[in-house]
């Protein structure tokens, strides 16, 4: 399962979890970011294109991504 796919079906979690991923998704549909994205894309994403906020978003990725891999699997 792509990451993004993944992050969508956290949309209603609260917490940082679905924080993330509500950012993500607004990203998306305003064009600004991909469905296709895997985590280090999100990550790339967010160093070019959202610098002012780019160590604070990296901050939630991480773990949440940590997330992904202990709920997918590696």
């Amino acid at each position: 399962m792509r990451f993004s796919t993944w992050l969508w079906d956290q949309l209603d979690i609260p917490g940082r979890t679905g924080l993330l991923a509500k950012l993500c998704w607004d990203d998306v549909n305003n064009g600004c970011g991909s469905g296709r994205f895997s985590a280090s894309d999100w990550l790339n994403h967010f160093e070019s294109k959202h610098t002012e906020k780019r160590d604070a978003l990296a901050n939630m990725l991480i773990p949440v991504y940590l997330e992904y891999l202990d709920e997918v699997g590696k």
